[in-house]
Parts: structure tokens; C-alpha cells; sequence
């Protein structure tokens, strides 16, 4: 199997010239003789801000791309399995699957509760454009809700089918995972076998604007590899 693609490095290299054009921003009302009190304040407090994002999310991800170089080349991982492709096929069927469940319940809950305050605020403010406004918002959740979990399974098709299991991160299906970086971690590790098919799930959490997210990640284990999979789940304790 030839060495997978270090997709990392493209986030990377693309905040890179973003960044370079922000701080560019930030010398525009200079270099066009805008006035500060005309906007150019306001564009070099923007673009400044910008860069300073930029240049976090540099950091970030530098981080996680020199980690992805290093596990993918390193033989001192905990597991690394070449997926033969039924097996493979399966995998992505099941996880499509897994993640349109999860997509239509939270697309539905949020539904449910948009109409119920937009309902609600119509009949306090005495006018059905709050419900409008709902139902619009419930209209453009739409896209993202269903068309997720189709960019995920075109991702893992397009991507080697390969996975690797680190000490803090596991990389499977193109996509890259760790637990030791802006303060998520990794909550247990349980084997469910599903449809003759055996899956490895990490449960990991994170902290986000709204409170401590939890997210799962699936992994696939070769017929021959269970008891390995065993093993490494109680070497994380679990």
C-alpha cells in the first residue's frame, strides 16, 4: 500500500496564505490613503484579528501534521491494519449509515425545538415573522445535516483503507484523530461487533463553545485482529 496522504500539511499551507493576505489587509488603508476614520481603522482591526486567528489555527495544525508525518512513518504504533476491501466496503456502509442516524435525529431535535420558539415568540411579539425566521433557519440546516455524512463516505472512499493506532490518535479512513491537544481526550474505547462486522469505537470529548462535545470514532478490525483490538483496549484501561 502506497504511504497515505498527510492532508494536514493542505490546512496548513492554506492558512498560511491566508494569513499572509490578512496582514496584507492590515497595511491597505495605508497603501490606499484610507482614512481611519473612514473605515481604515476598522479594515486594520479586522484583518488583525484575522491574523491572529490565522496564525492559531497555523499553530494548531503544524502540530497535528508533523504528529500525522510521524505516525504514519513510525512501526512503533499500537496497531496498523491494511483493511482488505469487502471488509473495507462494509466498513463504509455501516459508518454512512451510523452517521445519517445521527444527522437526521439532531437535524429533527433542533427542528422540533425552532418551530417551538418560533411559535412561541410569534405569539409574544404578535407577529408570524419570528416563525418565518425559524422555519428558515430549519431550511438552511437542512443542507448541512444531510449532506455530511455523503462528504464523509466520498472522504473514506477516496482514502487508503488503513488504519493506525497511536498511543494519542488514530488515523482511519483519511481522517486524522487525537486526544491530547486543546483539551480533548479520550473517554473510553468499547468492541461492538455489528452485522458480522467487528468495530472499534473511541469515545472522545472536547470543549467547544457550547459546552463539552462528545464525539465517536469508528474503527474497523480485521477478522484476525480481535484479539490484538482487545489488547490495545486495555492498554488505554478500558
Amino acid at each position: 500500500m502506497e504511504k497515505p496522504q498527510n492532508k494536514q500539511w493542505n490546512v496548513v499551507k492554506t492558512w498560511i496564505i491566508l494569513t499572509v493576505l490578512f496582514l496584507f489587509g492590515c497595511f491597505t488603508p495605508a497603501l490606499s490613503g484610507i482614512d481611519g476614520m473612514n473605515g481604515g481603522f476598522a479594515i486594520i482591526t479586522i484583518c488583525g484579528f484575522l491574523v491572529i486567528c490565522g496564525i492559531i489555527v497555523i499553530a494548531v495544525y503544524l502540530k497535528r501534521a508533523r504528529q500525522l508525518d510521524r505516525m504514519i512513518s513510525d512501526d512503533q504504533n499500537l496497531a496498523r491494519w491494511e483493511i482488505d476491501k469487502p471488509l473495507w466496503d462494509r466498513y463504509i456502509e455501516l459508518d454512512f449509515s451510523e452517521d445519517k442516524s445521527i444527522s437526521k435525529g439532531t437535524f429533527i431535535l433542533i427542528s422540533v425545538i425552532s418551530v417551538v420558539i418560533g411559535i412561541a415568540l410569534s405569539l409574544l411579539a404578535g407577529d408570524i415573522l419570528m416563525l418565518y425566521i425559524c422555519l428558515g433557519i430549519i431550511a438552511i440546516l437542512i443542507i448541512p445535516a444531510f449532506t455530511f455524512p455523503w462528504f464523509r463516505k466520498r472522504n473514506k472512499l477516496k482514502s487508503p483503507a488503513l488504519v493506525i493506532i497511536s498511543e494519542y490518535s488514530v488515523y482511519v479512513g483519511g481522517a486524522y484523530n487525537n486526544w491530547n491537544m486543546l483539551g480533548s481526550k479520550l473517554d473510553g474505547i468499547s468492541l461492538d461487533k455489528t452485522d458480522k462486522l467487528l468495530l472499534m469505537r473511541f469515545n472522545m470529548s472536547y470543549p467547544a463553545r457550547t459546552g463539552i462535545e462528545h464525539y465517536e470514532i469508528r474503527v474497523p478490525v480485521p477478522e484476525d485482529r480481535e484479539e490484538e483490538a482487545s489488547r490495545i483496549r486495555e492498554h488505554f484501561g478500558y
